[in-house]
């Protein structure tokens, strides 16, 4: 590089005192510039899709708070029958787990028609990510599970007497 830097140096007719009035980009300070901005991307997706994973579960949590709303007299039926607060959490967690895992399934499916046409559009080989697939559903199930949780337990102790008595 130092070569090149005196070529320029003496093609522009710089004296040793004075400051180079050019610079020069190799090939590892264009890859730097790409890795830092590709950092900077990274972390920006990460905070948009921590954003729509909250507010996803803050769905799922207020549709079982209606459910439960709904469904108070057929707890209090099921309680009254023997069903014991266990129960009752399990059937609510399992809805709310449902409830992600139709959205991953629809998540992984949307993004494997926009992976596959963007790949066909750039005419690049079509590749499935396996491991982020299993990610992806494995981050919604504990997504459904952590706000489910809420729900669930105000299920599991209503009391079955008032829940009767709920119209």
């Amino acid at each position: 590089m130092g070569i090149a830097i005196g070529a320029f140096r003496s093609a522009r007719g710089l004296r040793p005192e004075e400051r180079s009035d050019f610079e020069i980009y190799s090939n590892d300070s264009l890859a730097n510039a790409f890795r830092n901005i590709a950092a900077t991307v990274r972390v920006g997706a990460f905070i948009i899709s921590a954003l729509a994973l909250v507010a996803a579960g803050v769905g799922i949590m207020n549709i079982m708070l209606v459910s439960v709303t709904e469904r108070t007299k057929e707890i209090g039926i099921r309680k009254s029958l023997g069903a014991r607060p266990h129960d009752i959490r399990m059937q609510f967690l399992l809805e709310a787990l449902f409830l992600s895992l139709l959205g991953a399934t629809a998540g992984i499916i949307l993004g494997i028609i926009a992976g596959n046409g963007l790949a066909v559009w750039l005419q690049a080989s079509i590749v499935f990510p396996f491991a982020w697939a299993i990610l992806g559903v494995l981050v919604c199930s504990a997504i459904g599970v952590g706000f489910g949780l809420y729900p669930a337990h105000k299920a599991a102790s209503l009391d079955p007497i008032e829940a009767l008595r709920y119209e």
